[in-house]
């Protein structure tokens, strides 16, 4: 066996071919669009580059592809930390200790020059909102941008010594199933009480305004959350506009009182389903048949990409004002389930907004972290207990 660093065409063919390997005979496996995985390790498209350094390498056998792993460091985030850590993620292997250990060995072998401390995986190099933590539980078809894994990787984390350290839950709920009257009465309340209103997007949408006041609650709701990074209006209207072609804008919701904006929601339509005979390959002159084939659906899966709510209206009602005014003729008849994923289990007020939506934890996936400095304590966030919800 040995070891290739991906850095040619050649080496990335064979990065994305290990996937193949692994998941031939499994149904539930949508790929992800390997455009997509190689934006994230190109240097121009993804700005954690700016402040961070990571590498692809992948594990051949008699020069067939049998794993693969990604190692990275985020400089800029390490100075926020006690002690440097390091990440893992788009690991995949064939079934053999053997090799993933291998695999593993290579990561903090590239890790090490930057003296980590420890190590979290598997997780992106960059946003939090896609790729992230190792699927633990159940076997579904993957959302768009979410891992899918084998039974059989979790033993391979925690035989190297890998201990859960963040637990990430993907709720799932029929849309016919949700309490909306409930809802409803407390929206009419709250209207009258704080004068609150809610604004869908749409074709007519000032992009900057809306995505001006988006980045104004989404600051103030996740501020305290560790790792936070506040975004800007701008970066807001760039995901507005990468996502126009695929988005149904009336999913994008605000709501306000007389004074400013209080509560966000961002859906779009889970588009897995329609990428799954393209086997992660979505070149150009295939984008305009997925979005035909994405609007002649009749019943579409949502799913939640964004969602906060200001601190101060928490407690105000302002969920109920933005839920009444989603769930409308619109959604009932063209959305038949939606999904709320990365949601965090220490997440304590997201998790008690969402908890009376009728939705019920569908998937768990966890993020591990291993600590390479054993006089170190291991500090995991706190885990929701999903016994008693």
């Amino acid at each position: 066996m040995e070891i290739i660093e991906v850095l040619k065409e050649r080496d990335w063919r064979l990065f994305h071919q290990v996937a193949g390997r692994v998941y031939r005979a499994d149904e539930n496996y949508i790929s992800p669009l390997k455009s997509e995985v190689r934006a994230v390790f190109h240097k121009k498209k993804n700005k954690a580059y700016n402040h961070g350094n990571a590498a692809c390498f992948v594990l051949l056998n008699d020069q067939q592809p049998i794993g693969r792993i990604a190692a990275f460091v985020d400089h800029e985030r390490n100075k926020t930390n006690d002690f440097p850590v390091g990440g893992i993620g788009f690991f995949e292997c064939i079934n053999d200790v053997r090799a993933a250990n291998l695999l593993f060995a290579k990561a903090e072998e590239y890790l090490a020059q930057w003296k980590i401390k420890a190590i979290d995986g598997p997780i992106n190099f960059g946003e939090r909102d896609r790729f992230w933590g190792l699927l633990v539980e159940g076997e579904f078809p993957p959302l768009y941008q979410e891992n899918y894994h084998p039974k059989y990787y979790q033993q391979f984390f925690e035989g190297q010594g890998y201990q859960p350290y963040e637990q990430i839950l993907t709720f799932h709920a029929q849309m016919a199933n949700v309490p909306i009257e409930r809802f409803a009465k407390i929206a009419e309340k709250v209207r009258k009480r704080y004068g609150m209103q809610t604004q869908s997007m749409n074709k007519g949408s000032n992009i900057p305004r809306f995505a001006k006041d988006f980045a104004e609650v989404y600051n103030k709701a996740f501020q305290i959350n560790p790792y936070f990074k506040p975004l800007t209006g701008n970066q807001i209207a760039r995901m507005f506009r990468t996502m126009k072609s695929i988005a149904d804008l009336r999913m994008v919701f605000i709501t306000y009182t007389p004074e400013k904006p209080v509560a966000f929601a961002a859906f779009i339509p889970d588009i897995n389903p329609f990428l799954r005979k393209m086997k992660g390959r979505l070149t150009w002159y295939k984008i305009p048949g997925l979005i035909w084939q994405i609007r002649r659906s009749k019943k579409h899966l949502l799913k939640g990409i964004a969602f906060g709510i200001d601190p101060e209206y928490q407690r105000r009602g302002a969920i109920a004002a933005l839920i009444d005014y989603i769930y409308n003729d619109h959604t009932r008849g063209r959305y038949s389930d939606f999904y709320l994923a990365t949601i965090r289990g220490h997440n304590s007020v997201m998790v008690n907004s969402i908890s009376n939506l009728g939705v019920k934890v569908e998937r768990v996936h966890l993020a591990y972290r291993k600590m390479l400095d054993k006089s170190l304590p291991l500090e995991p966030f706190d885990f929701l207990d999903l016994e008693t919800k």
